[in-house]
């Protein structure tokens, strides 16, 4: 009996020994390219451009893994496309939108810090859950057969190795026909994984030409004149939001009460823009377009050259605090926040620490001390975390008006609880404002405060069921962005043209990046030929924005358009 079980044994293991790598041989290349049919089937794509993005990467992986018999060992080399492979379905299920991983991706990863990166993990249960379950039998199973020696015979290996390049032909058949028939049609844009890997190389070299930020913005000067005596008390506030986007405003039109401060401070105080747009959809670069006096169309050319108008402020004399209630991302952010004489980031006490329960409002008590101590002319910069997803996570429980919002992950079912917690998080922002328009009336000085957003959100609101921010392909409610203007008694006072002006103007269209930077000067009274004076909307020779642009992820400028808004997108659009 027991002679008869090892012969059993022995016989099982000798047909795994078999089975098992050739098995793999075929399936590796089959699941690496499941991104490419899942790409070729939610994105526009001709039947030439899809079948050659599924046909060539199949064909190639199947006689590449062919080539040695040691499959495990060969599988194994491949995970580094199997990373790229998951990370491309996380981000499918993410926006949904048949996004390929785009530059701006990759330079999250690198910029998001690792609390933000976890609030946003816990909710990918399920794409996560079907990374694992694709790629982690593979990767158990080419290790057993590694250390076993297990390998595919010579006449298996010649029939997958022919297959594979009868597949490759079809696809290299079908890839000329696409570059015959489509000029648009680039391979390091549009075909898959050579698009991803070109990014990627992209955003090393993004990453790379910042870490000589310093050095190339040294002798960047705005000549900043100012025309105001010296002796005046002057204060400026400029507030950035994050992730609001105006649809939820009860400012702008919105049915609900988020805005209960600001809509009471509407007709006498405040100077509000619903017909807003960022010119892009990411922290990273919607912020420094905000701070400097740059748009979509020379960011790309002029960043690493450029400084913030902090600077310009310093220049006029200004005393400069920089306020953050994010933690630091090692980008131009950063790079703006430090040009200021004080640079605090509450949610990071230290370094590479953060403390979760700071909220927005929290920066209350440290602008009231640098009110107090300043005499002269200031100007305060604070970058909130206002509505950046976990929402529920961005106010005290206290502060929890619309109810629920608590929600065990986002999906389109518990959108109703992700929509009231979202909104709780606008009315913390609502109250923010307010808070510190009173302290700049209570000055009784010459002084302003400018807020937007960096971009807005998408919180499945139509049929796409997209979520978030930051897709390669924006939409509307990821642009559309509050803007409003504050000015104390004594400046319109002092200065009623300001104030006449962004008035006259609040039925405008507006870009949030093109006109912030040159407002916030405006206000002070400061000039520099650095800024552009038609995008300054306490002008009266403010030039409407005719044709919104978008900041895309290879950092051109292009249309909506062209940026991929859907006809539900324009439908928006056209509402405004």
């Amino acid at each position: 009996m027991r002679h008869k079980n090892n012969r059993q044994n022995s016989k099982k293991t000798d047909r795994d020994s078999r089975t098992l790598p050739a098995v793999l041989m075929w399936v590796v290349p089959m699941i690496l390219t499941i991104p490419s049919v899942v790409l070729s089937i939610m994105g526009h794509y001709s039947w030439a451009a899809a079948l050659a993005q599924i046909l060539l990467p199949l064909g190639v992986m199947l006689a590449l893994i062919s080539c040695w018999r040691r499959v495990g060992v060969t599988t194994l080399c491949m995970l580094p496309l199997m990373v790229l492979a998951a990370f491309q379905i996380v981000l499918l299920y993410l926006y949904a939108d048949g996004s390929i991983i785009g530059v701006d991706m990759f330079l999250n990863v690198l910029t998001t810090n690792s609390s933000e990166a976890l609030e946003l993990l816990g909710n990918l249960l399920p794409a996560i859950l079907t990374v694992l379950v694709l790629f982690l039998p593979l990767l158990i199973t080419a290790i057993a057969i590694t250390r076993r020696g297990w390998g595919v015979n010579s006449s298996r290996r010649r029939m997958s190795a022919l297959s594979g390049c009868l597949i490759a032909a079809l696809g290299t058949l079908a890839l000329a026909t696409t570059l015959a028939s489509e000029r648009s049609y680039k391979i390091d844009e549009d075909f898959y994984p050579v698009n991803v890997c070109s990014n990627m190389v992209e955003a090393c070299m993004r990453s790379y030409k910042s870490g000589n930020y310093y050095e190339d913005s040294a002798s960047f000067t705005f000549e900043t004149e100012t025309t105001r005596p010296d002796s005046i008390r002057e204060v400026y506030i400029a507030v950035i939001g994050e992730t609001s986007r105006a649809d939820n405003w009860q400012l702008f039109g919105y049915d609900r009460y988020t805005t209960p401060y600001l809509c009471s401070m509407a007709d006498t105080a405040v100077a509000a823009y619903g017909r807003t747009l960022s010119e892009s959809n990411t922290t990273h670069k919607a912020v420094p377009l905000l701070l400097s006096t740059l748009t979509a169309e020379d960011f790309g050319k002029n960043i690493n050259r450029s400084k913030s108008v902090v600077t310009a402020f310093k220049e006029a004399g200004y005393a400069t605090d920089f306020i953050s209630m994010q933690a630091r991302n090692h980008s131009y952010i950063d790079f703006f926040a430090f040009e200021a004489d004080s640079t605090i980031f509450l949610r990071e006490p230290e370094p590479g620490t953060v403390n979760h329960s700071v909220y927005d409002i929290d920066a209350l008590p440290l602008v009231d001390s640098i009110l107090a101590a300043g005499k002269g002319k200031q100007l305060i910069v604070l970058h909130l975390y206002g509505s950046h997803f976990n929402y529920c996570d961005r106010y005290s429980r206290e502060q929890a008006y619309f109810l629920p919002d608590r929600y065990q992950d986002a999906t389109i079912v518990n959108r109703g609880r992700l929509i009231n917690a979202y909104d709780n998080s606008i009315r913390q922002t609502d109250r923010l404002l307010y808070e510190l328009m009173v302290r700049l009336d209570s000055i009784g000085c010459l002084g302003g405060l400018v807020f937007t957003s960096d971009h807005g959100e998408d919180i499945y609101d139509d049929a796409r069921h997209r979520f978030l921010h930051a897709s390669p392909t924006p939409t509307f409610q990821q642009l559309h962005v509050p803007f409003l203007i504050h000015m104390t008694s004594g400046l319109r006072r002092e200065h009623p043209e300001l104030w006449l002006a962004a008035k006259a103007n609040e039925k405008m269209k507006v870009s949030s990046s093109a006109s912030f930077a040159p407002t916030l000067l405006s206000l002070a009274g400061l000039r520099t030929d650095k800024a552009d004076v038609t995008k300054d909307l306490t002008s009266a020779d403010y030039a409407e924005v005719t044709d919104p642009i978008f900041l895309n992820d290879l950092n051109r400028a292009e249309t909506l358009e062209e940026a991929g808004f859907a006809s539900q997108d324009f439908t928006r659009l056209s509402r405004l």
